[in-house]
């Protein structure tokens, strides 16, 4: 059985939400730091910040007329956000991970995660992903007959094929999304490089395991003072520092970072 989680996008699609028990032995490859919004222990935890931050982002959306779509439980699957046509902004709020490859260095097994290879694995772009429903036939081998095609898990390698080409903004509120390995003259690969070469424009992504109370409230003040201040960069500094005053720990606030135009 699984347990799944909410996550959602406004203005034209979809999110995720998150499921279940993991198996064995692909979470030794995880790194070792978790928080709510991360892998905890030997389960995937549930995100009950993120259905409160997919409901006050939509309702903050549809006062300023903007259509909004929502995707909670067993709708919030890979699938559907696959299917997605450049919706002007594209909310996540899920688990995210990216392994290093000392991670999958010390890993004895990887609990046949997504029938990936060790030679996929050295793709740095198969090492970091997002997490939808029905993910736990991924730790499994036991894979779900429900859900055909997807094995619940976005990995970057699959998201720069989205189409995003009209998109403004990409909102990743999951930990480590915005990590990847650096190569010399080329960059970061990893979800930011997948997003932005799907398309997007702007991309809103973190840098370390984050809390799940403290980024709902991050994310609901972001869009309040997006729509109040018509100024994006603006608007997330803005509610940095309003976030600031009830956690001061920049642990809280500082994890996210804004790429893009």
């Amino acid at each position: 059985n699984y347990n799944n989680l909410p996550a959602t996008e406004t203005k034209t699609d979809n999110n995720r939400g998150l499921t279940s028990t993991p198996d064995k032995g692909f979470l030794q490859a995880m790194m070792s730091d978790s928080t709510q919004r991360f892998f905890s222990g030997e389960s995937i935890t549930e995100l009950p910040g993120t259905q409160a931050e997919v409901n006050n982002v939509a309702g903050i959306a549809e006062k300023n007329q903007l259509r909004v779509q929502r995707f909670l439980y067993d709708d919030a699957t890979e699938s559907k956000v696959k299917s997605i046509e450049s919706p002007s902004i594209l909310h996540i709020a899920t688990h995210g991970f990216f392994m290093n490859e000392n991670s999958l260095a010390n890993a004895q097994e990887r609990g046949g995660f997504a029938n990936f290879t060790s030679d996929d694995l050295k793709n740095p772009l198969r090492r970091s992903g997002l997490l939808f429903s029905y993910c736990k036939q991924a730790f499994s081998n036991e894979k779900n007959k429900t859900l055909l095609e997807e094995d619940g898990i976005l990995t970057a390698d699959e998201a720069q094929n989205l189409l995003l080409d009209n998109t403004d903004m990409v909102v990743l509120s999951a930990c480590e999304t915005g990590l990847g390995e650096v190569r010399n003259g080329e960059g970061v690969y990893g979800l930011q490089r997948a997003f932005q070469t799907a398309g997007a424009k702007s991309v809103l992504m973190s840098l370390w395991t984050v809390s799940d109370q403290a980024t709902q409230e991050l994310m609901t003040e972001f869009y309040s003072q997006w729509f109040k201040l018509k100024d994006r960069r603006a608007a997330f500094r803005q509610a940095q520092l309003n976030l600031k005053q009830k956690f001061p720990d920049p642990f809280y606030w500082g994890a996210f970072v804004m790429v893009g135009d």
